[in-house]
């Protein structure tokens, strides 16, 4: 695909969508208010005649200390929308009838294990990897170096890991799940992770602007990650932001986080499963079938909140009321990435963005865009004045932890319950301890607004197996590990 041929307004039913100047002049504004260095957008929509046309603008610098400028080819790291990419490999085995979506995995990896969980270790399906159900702990980066042996390594650090939630579900967010699935992938093609993302999506799809490793990338115009310059704690909006010291996750990650692309080799991908699995070159990637499977519901995420509805193969599924979408976001060392497929509208639109404030950005970019073009806005959250009685703060109070994350509610306070939450890995230096209110939301769920967000983020309690409590958060669930004796007695 030459991106100079597909160059034009977008429009939809013969009227422009959005042209090629007001996407840019959207793009600077939201950078400028937003506080991110440098961002792109992306929109795929079709014209007149039904041909998908491709529009693309940027704004900002890769990196505040040298002040190159974003260009259109420019890469980003897309983060977790790489578990797209390593779903596709995937699905291109079960395609050709090398891979079944009902496997056990220990059965392709006898080194497989998940410590003190014989059920997660011995049922654990392919199927249960890409929708997150697989109990495997999900937010453990180690370096285990740059070998090419370093994804099946992580398989067995994992393994180290008890089960973060019974198989099956709930459903909480894996990245460790896509590295085991990236290591299938590679036993099955006898090549590395990377190699196979060359040799079965990037080269045959004429992805010239997709790489996974820092020696490629750095071949041409490439974004750096800047992270929050101040305390977490302190509500100012846009935050500054520095370089972030640390370019992209260790390899080990990368099948869950770590494609750099361009934004339009990120929309000439994404454009593939409005196409039957046919990349914009007219290349087969995907069966119909596959593309079908990935993007249908296999487990619900309507227990969590109302901002999603539920989880594909790999693909999440946002809410947009009545207009199906499937979508995912990517954060990784300071860059945050967006990207959501309206299918019945044969519309794709992403922001990638080189700061932390870019996941707001990004949201509040695609929200404004559709709205416009008249698909509607997602549902969101709406938060309630109403207190919470001291009988559901009790039943909720106690200390909730999981790898490197640890909170506590605790009954009273401004809402009738408080929410203390320890430092956040992801927040670097800047992490620091903050106390905040939980409050309710209209829709039957809660919500905890953190003094480094404009927005408040769901929050859901849900009754596991044998009377075991988890809070869900940002689609990760956390076990709730004891119920603290000091909680106050109600007045």
């Amino acid at each position: 695909m030459t991106m100079e041929q597909d160059r034009g307004h977008l429009e939809r039913s013969g009227d422009v969508l959005i042209g090629h100047d007001e996407l840019g002049s959207r793009l600077s504004s939201a950078i400028r208010d937003d506080g991110v260095p440098g961002a792109q957008i992306g929109v795929v929509a079709p014209d007149a005649r039904g041909r998908l046309r491709y529009d693309m603008a940027c704004a900002g610098v890769t990196n505040t200390d040298t002040g190159y400028p974003v260009l259109e080819d420019t890469l980003f790291q897309i983060g977790s929308i790489s578990k797209i990419w390593t779903t596709v490999l995937a699905m291109q085995l079960v395609d050709e009838g090398r891979l079944s979506l009902d496997a056990k995995v220990h059965d392709l990896l006898p080194e497989f294990s998940i410590r003190d969980s014989p059920e997660n270790t011995a049922g654990c399906t392919v199927r249960q990897l890409m929708n997150h159900t697989s109990g495997i702990e999900g937010d453990a980066f180690p370096d285990l170096g740059r070998g090419d042996d370093c994804v099946g390594r992580y398989v067995r650090y994992i393994g180290g890991f008890p089960a973060r939630t019974p198989l099956g579900g709930p459903l909480s967010y894996s990245n460790g799940a896509f590295v085991v699935l990236g290591r299938i992938v590679e036993k099955l093609r006898g090549t590395t992770w990377d190699q196979a993302l060359r040799d079965h999506i990037a080269r045959p799809a004429g992805l010239g602007r997709t790489w996974t490793l820092p020696e490629d990338v750095i071949r041409f115009s490439a974004a750096l990650g800047h992270i929050r310059a101040i305390p977490a704690d302190r509500p100012v909006f846009p935050a500054p932001v520095k370089p972030s010291p640390i370019w992209q996750l260790p390899r080990c990650s990368g099948p869950c986080g770590s494609v750099s692309a361009s934004m339009g080799d990120l929309l000439a991908f994404a454009s593939l499963f409005l196409a039957g699995g046919l990349a914009p070159n007219g290349v087969r990637l995907l069966s119909e079938e596959a593309c079908q499977a990935m993007t249908t519901e296999t487990v619900s995420l309507r227990d969590q909140g109302v901002e999603n509805v539920g989880w594909g193969l790999g693909w999440q599924l946002p809410n947009w009321g009545d207009e199906p979408a499937y979508g995912h976001g990517g954060a990784t060392e300071g860059q945050r990435a967006k990207i959501v497929v309206f299918p019945r509208r044969r519309v794709i639109m992403a922001v990638l963005a080189n700061s932390q404030g870019g996941s707001e950005m990004a949201a509040d970019l695609v929200s404004s865009l559709a709205k416009d073009a008249g698909i509607g806005v997602p549902l969101v959250l709406h938060v309630s004045d109403e207190p919470i009685s001291v009988d559901e703060a009790r039943r909720v109070a106690g200390t909730y932890s999981r790898f490197e994350t640890e909170f506590r509610m605790i009954p009273g306070g401004l809402s009738g319950l408080t929410g203390v939450f320890e430092p956040d890995p992801d927040d670097g230096d800047a992490g620091v301890r903050v106390s905040v209110p939980i409050r309710r939301t209209r829709e039957g769920f809660f919500a905890v607004r953190f003094p480094r967000d404009r927005e408040a983020t769901e929050l859901a309690f849900i009754d596991g197996p044998q009377g075991v409590m988890y809070a869900a958060m940002g689609h990760r669930v956390t076990r709730r590990v004891s119920v603290d004796t000091d909680v106050p007695e109600p007045a």
